[in-house]
């Protein structure tokens, strides 16, 4: 007998995360940085990087590395 239930068909990578539970929600938008607001304050074009103490992302035109909202760095 074959089984059809697409469940077994599933091959599981033997390192992948398993028991984390992920948010359904969006991130959050912790907006520009000061100096990025300085240049432009809409935003366009600005790399977004991510801030686990906020979970959120902030957006820079430049190599900055401190979370506008937190002053995370990293």
């Amino acid at each position: 007998m074959q089984n059809d239930d697409p469940k077994s068909k599933i091959i599981r990578f033997p390192f992948a995360r398993s028991g984390v539970a992920m948010s359904r929600d969006a991130p959050r938008n912790l907006g520009l940085t000061p100096m990025s607001k300085a240049v432009a304050t809409e935003g366009r074009g600005a790399k977004g990087h991510w801030c686990a103490d906020c979970k959120g992302i902030w957006y820079s035109y430049f190599p900055e590395v401190q979370c506008p909202v937190c002053g995370r760095r990293g």
